[in-house]
């Protein structure tokens, strides 16, 4: 689950794209294990009627995160590229897997009963184990999931990235550590936005 190292930086692991039609360099099986350095950005998703829906909060922007890949998505296509792994951020298509690891909860006790987007409020995130509870309530902390009025709330931002070393923290946490990954840059951990460059 994803966690804050910095005020600008957190970790975590996320799914990729099983098949990418816009990024060449995510293609499903061959990054798992990888790290990736994303920045988010002020770009916005537009509806056809040109109503604003979603993007980065004004509060998350240039803030950075590192993230693994443990899995990948074949669900998952278009410009997609990255499924963060938050919990209670929707269990999607596959909602087994909590219960089976938590046999005394119910299946909506994991998402609120919201498979796809999951728990809108942050209380929401107290029916989840308590082991997973920091991990929901991150959601609504430092990504500012739905948390700010009108366009500036995070919902399905955009994002730059990068591969990079795979930091201490979360190889402690996977136990993966890939052949080829000292030759990518190492993360500077310092706390500090990176400058987004539209």
């Amino acid at each position: 689950m994803p966690f804050k190292v910095t005020e600008s930086l957190s970790m975590g692991f996320a799914a990729v794209a099983g098949k990418s039609t816009v990024f060449k360099s995510l293609n499903g099986d061959m990054n798992c294990g990888q790290c990736f350095e994303i920045v988010f950005t002020d770009r916005w998703h537009v509806d056809k009627k040109g109503n604003f829906w979603g993007g980065s909060s004004q509060k998350i922007l240039g803030k950075r995160m590192v993230i693994q890949v443990s899995n990948f998505g074949t669900d998952v296509i278009g410009n997609h590229s990255f499924d963060l792994l938050i919990p209670g951020a929707g269990q999607g298509i596959f909602a087994e897997g909590c219960t089976n690891q938590f046999p005394s909860k119910k299946k909506d006790d994991f998402d609120c009963g919201k498979r796809h987007g999951g728990c809108k409020t942050e209380a929401g995130c107290d029916d989840l184990p308590k082991e997973l509870q920091a991990g929901c309530k991150w959601r609504f902390s430092w990504y500012r999931w739905l948390k700010d009025n009108g366009n500036s709330q995070s919902n399905n931002p955009y994002i730059k990235f990068r591969r990079v070393q795979c930091p201490k923290q979360l190889k402690d946490i996977s136990g993966v550590q890939l052949a080829d990954d000292d030759q990518f840059p190492e993360v500077n951990q310092d706390d500090g936005r990176a400058e987004i460059i539209s």
